[in-house]
């Protein structure tokens, strides 16, 4: 019922390290590794409509001059690298951390340097002009642009390949501690920063799997009678501003949430006007052109110019025709959540716990997620060991 498939994939990896004690409480360590990750799954079979776009294999275009784009977007030019089937990805990793442990404080320091290379990133797919017509999987190509990226009714962002195309380097730190202040009382906490480059253009890269992850950190304060069956912890959670998005996280509909003008007159008239956001058109119905925006009194030419005026520029091109696809948001906002929860054991097997989570209803999202966080929250949970 489908035509056979087979892949192998080889590579090596190994691991070094050292421990070197400076004085009895502090620790020096250095470790380095060699890995690679064979194309998955999702790498191999991630084909069709996916959340940032439309995508084909590089089987589908093999023999058709097919080429990688610069970026994943509308904007990409060929770089002239042919569209290959994949192999794996294969990585160097250094980190160096210093280490502290006391009777009442640990604390660990981590500083790291990963090198990625033959990174799988999802690209504009750049075909030799007059490919209108020709078929990809199970959509048509309607439109073409200059640069030779690819259009399909599927999708307003051009067509996008999986290939082994870009160096990417990663460095950041991590810190951990937990220090008992009291008998009672603990305190614990951690912090994670990692910047992503792609070494050729020093832009973010096109990882998928939701992008870079902004700075995160966690703080709790622990209060625990000692001999005592009940406990209690405030603790806060938080994520920095994250504005370096790739293209491919800019297409994302779950992160840079990419419309067109075309995309907002049909919501203006089709799901708005249900839902009660807009009014009915001309002939009474939904669907019809006509309406308006109910809270503002706009009608959808309106909409559609401040949303999306014909003159924004993107990336130095202007948006100038009714189906470009313009990012909704262009970083994603940092965040700290406030939360509190406790416990009381009842013998040895039985334990009742409750966490008040967001307290302060804090609006938060991560890069690649689909939709916000949860708000303010209550959890009751009754813990039975056996």
């Amino acid at each position: 019922m489908f035509p056979d498939d087979a892949a192998r994939f080889a590579d090596f990896s190994g691991r070094i390290g050292a421990l070197v004690t400076i004085v009895k409480p502090l620790i020096a360590a250095f470790n380095f590794s060699r890995g690679f990750r064979a194309p998955n799954i999702t790498s191999l079979g991630g084909l069709g409509l996916v959340g940032v776009g439309f995508q084909v294999s590089t089987t589908d275009v093999a023999g058709l001059g097919a080429t990688i784009g610069t970026t994943a977007d509308a904007n990409a030019v060929s770089t002239g690298i042919t569209v290959a089937p994949l192999k794996s990805e294969v990585s160097n990793s250094y980190d160096f951390s210093l280490r502290f442990k006391k009777k009442r404080l640990s604390a660990n320091l981590t500083g790291f340097l990963i090198d990625y290379g033959d990174s799988i990133v999802r690209q504009t797919l750049i075909l030799p002009q007059g490919a209108v017509g020709r078929q990809l999987g199970s959509q048509t190509i309607t439109s073409q642009n200059a640069s030779g990226a690819v259009f399909v009714p599927a999708s307003t962002t051009p067509v996008l390949v999986q290939s082994n195309f870009s160096d990417t380097r990663l460095k950041g730190v991590e810190f951990e501690f937990e220090y008992r202040f009291a008998d009672d009382w603990t305190a614990a906490g951690n912090y994670s920063y990692v910047f992503a480059r792609d070494k050729a253009t020093g832009n973010s890269p096109n990882l998928g799997g939701g992008g870079v992850p902004p700075q995160l950190a966690f703080l709790r304060v622990r209060y625990q009678p000692q001999a005592k069956r009940h406990w209690i912890e405030g603790y806060a959670s938080g994520a920095g501003r994250q504005s370096r998005l790739s293209s491919l996280d800019l297409a994302d509909r779950r992160t840079g949430g990419a419309r067109s003008r075309a995309q907002i007159q049909n919501f203006f008239r089709r799901g708005a006007c249900v839902r009660g956001i807009t009014t009915v058109g001309t002939n009474g119905q939904c669907g019809s052109a006509g309406g308006i925006l109910v809270a503002t009194g706009e009608t959808l030419l309106e909409v559609q110019n401040r949303l999306l005026p014909l003159d924004q520029f993107v990336n130095g091109v202007i948006v100038a025709n009714n189906d470009s696809s313009v990012p909704l948001f262009r970083a994603i906002p940092g965040y700290v959540l406030f939360n509190v929860r406790g416990g009381y054991r009842f013998g040895e097997r039985h334990e009742v716990t409750a966490d008040f989570e967001n307290i302060l209803d804090k609006s938060h999202r991560a890069p690649g997620w689909g939709i916000d966080g949860p708000g303010r929250s209550v959890t009751v949970r009754y813990h039975f060991r056996f």
